[in-house]
């Protein structure tokens, strides 16, 4: 049984109103997916600026102690300044840094002795 009584060819109304219904219908759900799309991709936005933000925050400290402890601040100072727990964990972070300062004090010898062998011959 059709849901609309029968009219003449040439009326349109019903038809009209059928196309409008459905036209609203799909505009309505373009408007829909298109705030749905738009407020995922400002989530993933948020997101990806939350990374970076705690990734420069993470940078900025440990540039800062790596510094301090370049500068021979004691690590008991940085560990405070840093906020850890104990000493421990500040060391944990700077031993890597540790054999750098070996390394350039070692440079450091052997180019005096250099200069001091090719003084003497000179």
């Amino acid at each position: 049984m059709p849901s609309f009584p029968k009219q003449a060819a040439n009326s349109l109304v019903t038809e009209t109103s059928q196309y409008f219904v459905f036209f609203c219908r799909s505009v309505c759900s373009a408007i829909l997916a298109k705030c749905l799309i738009i407020n995922v991709l400002r989530l993933i936005i948020v997101i990806l600026f939350f990374i970076a933000f705690l990734n420069i925050t993470y940078m900025a400290r440990h540039t800062w102690a790596t510094t301090a402890y370049y500068c021979e601040i004691h690590p008991g100072i940085i560990s405070e300044a840093m906020g850890h727990s104990s000493i421990t964990v500040t060391e944990t972070y700077l031993k890597p840094f540790r054999n750098k300062k070996i390394d350039e004090a070692n440079r450091q010898v052997v180019d005096f002795v250099k200069r001091t062998i090719s003084g003497l011959i000179a």
